[in-house]
């Protein structure tokens, strides 16, 4: 950065999952330049700026895709002006530029937005505010961090908890002093003394199998046995004989009767691992197995009641499952009675020091962890969590053997990975690019196909052959048309297999129409019939002709 833009000071605002809104002043600077980047930009973060340092931030930014929200006048409604009530670009960062006259008028227009209508996976924002704005709010940071505690709704979750042995041996092994922490300790206290099942959403390595091993280990119920079940380990065909067992002769290799996960578990608590990756007929068979409280052995002729306490968990997002159909709507809310959320590391850098020691402590080495050392972990953003911490910390020692840890030993290990990485991708190159262009020629046919299943569809309304009126046959269309708009949608994920970007847009435009009349439904033959000829008609054309041109190599992929 140039010497200009070492004084920049920005506040930057999170909202994470169960975390509280918190926020912080940063400084600018050579050091600090690439980690902020990278924070500001991650969905649920609001990054506030003077007005005067724009130029500067731009020029740092300008290769990130932002939406432009504009200038706007003193008064603003930021949900509306950010553009969050739209379908269209959700995933894009926005930036405005808002001229608020008093401090007063800020307050009341941020405070309203961030509390009550800002979400934890909506796009990143930057919001530059007059220069006198952010000198404001910097000096009053640490006295409404404090309101912000005080008035959150998920401070009640602390109540009525007392400090008592079974507490403090939960923190003692989900550690850390941070108010996320402290909840979710709370939160695994309150389920160890619950009946109900339990699902732990959270990033790989954050701790969710300890989570669940916590509720087990203090709760008053379903103590016989812990089983545990890894979903994503166990193939599709398989998965229903694990878990329910199956009678000699139900399928080829059953030479002998098998007792299920179910059965073993009786009494006790099953964990189901990953159980997001479920196929649908599984979510189903689960179900219920979950509900009845009673499974049948596969080739078994009479069920089996079992008394199982479940305790569920995943790294995926389940709210955006159940929106595309790939994650049962009943499964979800019959898991959903207790939720725990295990924090990514990044959400609390604070306790990195604390968790950091603990795991050290474990490798039995006499030599301890500094407090320079610890305070350089923090600056870190973990995106492996607590899994990739030990995993560095093993790497000091067999790197370095008994030697202090330093700053540059880290740099080292992770220079030397990079190198790595960086080599294998090299040789792995020609053999990339061949996958690539394979998949994206599929990709992009399964486009065309969903199209012209569209078009087939639609046919009757297209040309006015017959009159479709509210019934079940337009029922039994928008049920279609919604089933491959969501197939468009996993489609339009990855737009590295488009590296046509024309034709991305188009695919992208055609699915968003689709959708924007399917979220106004019920509409009539005669507005369908205008959707296809005003719109979707030429978007159809053009992809078609893109695609035939891909396809007969007349465009490079």
């Amino acid at each position: 950065m140039s010497t200009s833009q070492s004084h920049i000071t920005s506040i930057v605002f999170r909202k994470r999952g169960f975390q509280l809104e918190t926020w912080e002043s940063v400084e600018w600077n050579e050091d600090t330049t690439a980690k902020l980047l990278n924070d500001i930009f991650i969905p649920g973060t609001i990054t506030i700026a003077a007005k005067s340092d724009f130029p500067a931030l731009f020029q740092l930014i300008q290769q990130r895709q932002m939406l432009n929200c504009g200038i706007k006048k003193p008064e603003v409604e930021l949900y509306r002006a950010f553009k969050l009530n739209q379908q269209t670009d959700q995933s894009l960062p926005r930036r405005i530029i808002a001229n608020f006259s008093t401090s007063g008028a800020f307050k009341r227009s941020f405070n309203r937005f961030f509390s009550q209508r800002y979400q934890s996976d909506d796009p990143p924002c930057i919001l530059f505010v007059p220069d006198g704005r952010v000198a404001e709010l910097v000096k009053e940071n640490e006295k409404l961090s404090e309101a912000t505690i005080a008035g959150s709704p998920f401070s009640l979750l602390l109540s009525g908890i007392p400090r008592d042995e079974t507490l403090e041996k939960i923190n003692r092994n989900y550690i850390g002093q941070s108010f996320t922490t402290k909840l979710t300790c709370s939160m695994i206290y309150k389920a160890a003394h619950s009946r109900s099942p339990v699902l732990i959403l959270g990033e790989s390595g954050t701790g969710k199998e300890l989570i669940a091993r916590l509720i087990f280990e203090h709760s008053d119920n379903y103590k016989k046995s812990l089983v545990v079940v890894n979903c994503s380990a166990i193939p599709e065909t398989l998965l229903e004989s694990e878990l329910f067992g199956h009678k000699k002769g139900s399928f080829t290799d059953a030479s002998h009767d098998k007792e299920g996960l179910f059965s073993a578990a009786d009494g006790g608590t099953l964990f189901l691992d990953e159980i997001g990756d479920l196929s649908l007929t599984n979510q189903a068979k689960l179900l219920r197995a979950i509900e009845e409280k009673e499974i049948r052995p596969l080739g078994g002729t009479k069920t089996i009641m079992v008394d199982v306490r479940i305790i569920a968990a995943t790294n995926r997002n389940l709210a955006s499952m159940m929106r595309q159909k790939t994650f049962r709507e009943d499964l979800y809310y019959r898991l959903n009675v207790l939720t725990i959320f295990a924090p990514p590391l990044r959400e609390h850098p604070e306790d990195i020091p604390e968790i950091a020691s603990a795991l050290w402590a474990k490798l039995g080495k006499s030599i301890r962890l500094s407090k320079e050392f610890l305070n350089y972990l923090k600056d870190y953003s973990w995106p492996g969590n607590v899994r990739e911490l030990k995993t560095l910390l093993n790497s000091l020692t067999d790197y370095f053997g008994d030697k202090a840890p330093q700053p540059e030993h880290v740099l080292a290990i992770r220079s030397y990975h990079q190198k790595m990485l960086s080599e294998s991708k090299t040789n792995g190159e020609e053999d990339f690019d061949k996958m690539l262009k394979a998949q994206s020629q599929l990709r992009i046919i399964e486009v065309q196909n969903i199209l012209r299943g569209i078009k087939i569809m639609m046919r009757p309304i297209i040309n006015l052959q017959s009159p479709m009126k509210q019934d079940k046959k337009i029922d039994k269309l928008k049920d279609y048309l919604d089933q491959e708009i969501n197939k468009l949608e996993d489609l339009c994920r990855e737009p590295i297999f488009f590296k046509n970007r024309n034709l991305f847009n188009h695919i992208k435009r055609f699915r968003y129409l689709l959708e924007k009349t399917m979220n106004r439904w019920p509409v009539s033959a005669e507005e369908l019939h205008n959707l296809w000829l005003t719109d979707l008609a030429p978007l159809y054309e053009t992809i078609d002709q893109e695609i035939f041109s891909i396809i007969w190599k007349k465009m490079d992929l």
